[in-house]
């Protein structure tokens, strides 16, 4: 039976409501809006939020970020406080592309962030464990920050949040896409005296602690 931690710091990651973007888009850093249903999809969980407000709220400062934390603000009358270093991998030249567009100008590079993204940047972007290092900044930063009792809601991207996954649950790097984030999903790790148990993954609604 695994071990329940009493009492322990809440952090609860959302991803962005999905994003106003063609289908195959390399979203990455791109200045992208939340799509209508990606507004709705957030509205829906604000609806759903169950137990204390969260302490803090805080977002990735990209457009869908922060037009996602808003329909939360709304629910905790609470203003987001937005952090560079929740935002998406960054793909350089490749962010907000098309996926054929860029295999085709820079085939080179594809191939090798294909086969090695945890280490290898795409053209002018970052690694997975460059942005693993970023999150984990935050990270600790909000640990410092927060008490016991707290809960503090993020709401993130499918990369920063699979990276906080990470190294909660102690993966490998090349476990990260085994983890699903879907857009609007749900995540929720405790967290005690440095110790993290993730408490539910990808759910399309908050629960019940």
């Amino acid at each position: 039976m695994p071990h329940v931690l009493r009492h322990p710091m809440q952090l609860i990651l959302v991803r962005s409501g999905r994003a106003e973007a063609p289908a195959g888009t390399l979203r990455g850093q791109a200045d992208l809006p939340l799509a209508v249903d990606g507004f709705t999809a957030m509205q829906r969980l604000a609806t759903h939020w169950t137990g204390a407000a969260p302490r803090f709220l805080f977002c990735s400062d990209q457009r869908r970020a922060v037009q996602s934390a808003q329909v939360l603000a709304g629910r905790f009358a609470l203003a987001p406080l937005a952090d560079t270093r929740l935002r998406e991998l960054d793909l350089g030249q490749w962010n907000g592309l098309n996926f054929a567009r860029a295999a085709a100008a820079a085939p080179q590079d594809w191939q090798r962030w294909n086969a090695d993204w945890q280490h290898h940047a795409a053209p002018g972007g970052e690694s997975f464990t460059q942005l693993l290092a970023r999150v984990r900044a935050w990270l600790d930063a909000v640990l410092d920050a927060a008490q016991r009792d707290d809960r503090v809601l993020a709401v993130a991207h499918e990369g920063s949040i699979r990276a906080l996954l990470c190294h909660a649950l102690g993966l490998d790097l090349p476990q990260a896409r085994a983890l699903r984030v879907d857009c609007a999903g749900v995540s929720a790790i405790a967290v005690r005296d440095g110790r993290f148990e993730v408490s539910y993954l990808n759910c399309p609604l908050f629960l019940s602690d």
